[in-house]
């Protein structure tokens, strides 16, 4: 019996623990438990007080996270601890950026994937907007993979492959970047849109969201076509913070021409990341972050699920833009 890696995979986390011991999957599933997140968790038995957040015209509090897909123990640790953040100091925005599930379709994973890790925060009002990314469907382009997307937009309530929102002082940016999306043919029609909505922005902070990042040290490392194609129209805009996922780790660069690029794609899985000469702190942990913006000062926390600090960062809004 042949199977593709996203078909065993698929088929491993539906059967779960019969799949383990039964015959022909066993012997290529179990070098992939650990890897792959395979093994279930328990869901967070909380329940948190419902829009407990403030939002204002100067002040928001989020969080931001990727790759939580697989709904094994690892994505419901992370979940758990925003969950747990949310307790300490309330958001009623998540940031997902991208990679929302894994192994199978989202049509009949939601409830693994999302409904069940993140259903505390899903109780108690918290929205979650997505940045659509490359296993959010098949990995190649098809019109199966546009169909799951449209499926995915409409489970979570998402108006666009790529459009903008504002909350308090913030106005974000989702992209999809995923083939044939940011960089594939059709590409100038989103980063024309993007151009245009960055000059028409009037809020005190831009922040784009993306699955690939434009830099990254990790092991799927800086997004071809993205230093050419997509960082001269962030810069030209004096975009403040680019958060994106991808690689299964947390690193935060130096700014780079002004701006601070943010992988945070350690929801569920890791990958290794070598710091390079962009890097600020990196490393290869489960994660996710909780940004707080106040005013012209927007401080973030990479928070592991022991609830452990993994960096704490301040930046001030771009000036003169």
């Amino acid at each position: 019996m042949s199977l593709t890696r996203r078909q065993f995979l698929a088929a491993a986390a539906g059967v779960g623990g019969a799949a383990l011991t039964g015959g022909v999957l066993a012997d290529q599933v179990w070098p992939l438990l650990g890897r792959e997140d395979l093994v279930p968790g328990r869901t967070p038995e909380l329940v948190l007080p419902r829009q407990a957040w403030t939002t204002t015209p100067d002040r928001l509090t989020f969080a931001a996270v990727g790759d939580t897909g697989t709904g094994g123990r690892q994505a419901v640790a992370v979940a758990t601890r925003m969950a747990r953040g949310y307790e300490e100091n309330p958001y009623g925005l998540v940031t997902h950026l991208g990679d929302i599930c894994y192994y199978g379709r989202i049509q009949d994973r939601f409830e693994d994937v999302f409904l069940r890790p993140y259903g505390p925060l899903v109780d108690a009002g918290v929205d979650v907007e997505l940045a659509i990314g490359n296993h959010d469907g098949d990995v190649y382009f098809s019109e199966a993979r546009l169909e799951e997307i449209e499926t995915e937009l409409r489970l979570l309530g998402t108006p666009a492959r790529y459009y903008r929102s504002t909350h308090g002082p913030v106005d974000f940016f989702y992209l999809d970047s995923s083939t044939p999306g940011l960089f594939g043919p059709g590409a100038t029609d989103q980063v024309d849109w993007l151009d245009d909505a960055l000059a028409t922005s009037t809020s005190q902070w831009k922040v784009v969201c993306l699955h690939h990042p434009p830099y990254s040290s990790g092991r799927h490392g800086s997004t071809p076509g993205a230093e050419e194609k997509l960082v001269p129209v962030l810069e030209r805009h004096a975009v403040d913070l680019v958060l994106a996922g991808h690689d299964h780790n947390y690193e935060r660069t130096v700014p780079l021409d002004g701006i601070t690029y943010v992988v945070s794609g350690g929801g569920a899985k890791l990958t290794p990341v070598r710091p390079s000469r962009i890097t600020a702190v990196a490393a290869s942990v489960l994660q996710y972050l909780h940004v707080e913006v106040d005013g012209d000062r927007l401080t973030a926390r990479c928070i592991r699920p022991d609830g452990g600090l993994v960096d704490r960062f301040t930046l001030r809004a771009r000036e003169g833009r």
